[in-house]
């Protein structure tokens, strides 16, 4: 945030370095209400550049001081100071959309300041206009991707190359009916003690009750499955390396007497999984539960394990799953899971489930609903125990990391080689030499982890058939001396 000395004559802004290669770039979409100060905006001239790189141009020349809005706009961020300079007021200002447990807040500042806390390094936001609703977040179906003055929701950040994740948390919050509570049992008074006849009634239809302003109402946000069907539907279609965080919905137990996952969702999911389409669910990635603290009655967890994604990615590679590692975070899991409710969200539909460890919170498993493998490698509902191993969130986004990295590859050479030239096939060589150096393929030889043939195609044509088995690596092994009864023995513990 700018801070200023000298009657504001000298004013110091506060930015981090920029780094030229970021392991993972990772979007979020959301609600900004208040004050946006288009000047500090206009400040940013690497991220100026960027954006004009990627065809906003036009919009950033209409941009002016007298600007109140940058609605439908990615903008780079590299800092939480940077977003609150430009949004001042979007961490306290009131939402236009109030709930009873997800409170009058904007749920984006809280997921920025989890993403950069866990040492995420570049954050593209988008100011989603809040009278848009839901329909804000969802993409414009006729307008085509180059079409940058059309964008709209999601569609605005699949231009992005270079991102491979994306989080909404303000669509996870508007999605939570604005009547469920959560109130503990109201108890009254106990009555001063006197003498009844046996035939009077004690229960005065009150007591240990709700009375019927504190119960649910029937606020019914869209469908959760419909929902994510009008984003992976498109997302498929136009960026198939790309990968969704979304918080599984609320609804109201009366068995708990407080919210908990909506079952009426997790159905639909298990029936989803069993039809034609199911592929698609492979770029969503669920979490359970919310997170609560003592600044923030309900906020969303993707900002959290965006920004562990994104730093683990930097420091130990795409590939590796950021399960069992602590949350840097001073919030609690809410609503509270068992362990039966842990292991059963895990299996069916496939939920990562945020719980309690020794010492600290972290996330159970990096798992998904379906397969990370491609439509025609599996017949929906056949669910093998080989293709369950690969209901595994870290291998979609090692095999969008792949292809994003081959993309850019292949935009670098197509205009410096001819269709003859050998040495396509020796970076790509290099490329995966490197992968496998590093630990992202399995085997115990070059050739055992991956094989590039060149097809026979037509002339001026140059095509590779690439084939890889990725890891899944054991990312500690704990080994463990006893002794019992003068006798050592060894303990192998996998972590």
């Amino acid at each position: 945030m700018a801070i200023e000395f000298l009657g504001a004559r000298i004013q110091l802004n506060p930015r981090p370095a920029r780094h030229s290669v970021v392991a993972l770039e990772v979007a979020m979409l959301g609600h900004c209400p208040g004050r946006v100060r288009i000047e500090r905006l206009l400040a940013l001239g690497d991220a100026l550049e960027e954006m004009r790189l990627l065809g906003f141009g036009p919009r950033i020349d209409a941009l002016d001081e007298q600007s109140t809005d940058l609605y439908h706009l990615p903008v780079p961020i590299r800092s939480l100071a940077e977003f609150e300079d430009i949004f001042p007021d979007a961490r306290n200002a009131q939402t236009q959309y109030s709930s009873l447990l997800a409170g009058d807040s904007a749920w984006l500042p809280k997921a920025i300041e989890d993403f950069f806390g866990h040492h995420g390094e570049k954050l593209w936001i988008v100011q989603v206009p809040e009278s848009e609703q839901i329909q804000g977040f969802l993409p414009a179906f006729d307008a085509p991707l180059y079409d940058t003055e059309n964008l709209r929701g999601i569609a605005s950040v699949l231009i992005l190359n270079d991102v491979g994740l994306v989080a909404m948390p303000d669509l996870e919050r508007i999605q939570i009916a604005s009547q469920l509570p959560d109130v503990p049992r109201q108890r009254l008074a106990n009555p001063e003690p006197k003498f009844l006849p046996c035939s009077a009634s004690v229960d005065d239809g009150h007591r240990e009750r709700r009375n019927p302003a504190e119960m649910p109402g029937s606020s019914t946000p869209l469908r959760f499955v419909s929902l994510l069907q009008k984003i992976l539907s498109f997302t498929n279609r136009h960026r198939p390396d790309m990968q969704c965080l979304f918080t599984l919905p609320l609804a109201y137990s009366e068995t708990s007497d407080s919210p908990t996952a909506d079952e009426a969702a997790l159905l639909e999911l298990e029936n989803v999984r069993q039809q034609s389409g199911a592929h698609l669910l492979r770029q969503v990635q669920l979490l359970y539960p919310y997170m609560r603290s003592p600044r923030h009655s309900l906020y969303s967890p993707t900002g959290l394990i965006s920004g562990l994604i994104a730093s683990s990615a930097s420091r130990r590679g795409i590939w590796r799953s950021v399960a069992g590692i602590d949350l840097e975070t001073d919030g609690q899991p809410y609503p509270p899971t068992t362990t039966a409710q842990t292991i059963k969200l895990r299996e069916t539909p496939g939920v990562g489930v945020i719980q309690h460890r020794t010492g600290g919170i972290a996330l159970d498993d990096e798992r998904i609903v379906v397969p990370a493998l491609h439509r025609t490698e599996y017949a929906p509902g056949v669910y093998t125990e080989r293709l369950q191993g690969m209901r595994s969130g870290e291998v979609v986004r090692f095999l969008g990391f792949l292809l994003r990295q081959l993309k850019a590859l292949g935009e670098r050479i197509i205009f410096n080689v001819g269709y003859q030239d050998p040495r396509p096939r020796l970076v790509l060589e290099k490329f995966f030499i490197g992968l496998f150096n590093n630990g992202a393929l399995r085997g115990s030889l070059p050739e055992q982890a991956y094989s590039i043939r060149q097809s026979v195609s037509q002339e001026a044509v140059v095509a590779f058939d690439i084939e890889i088995a990725p890891a899944f690596p054991i990312d500690k092994i704990v080994l463990t001396f006893i002794n019992r009864d003068g006798n050592w023995f060894t303990e192998v513990n996998n972590a």
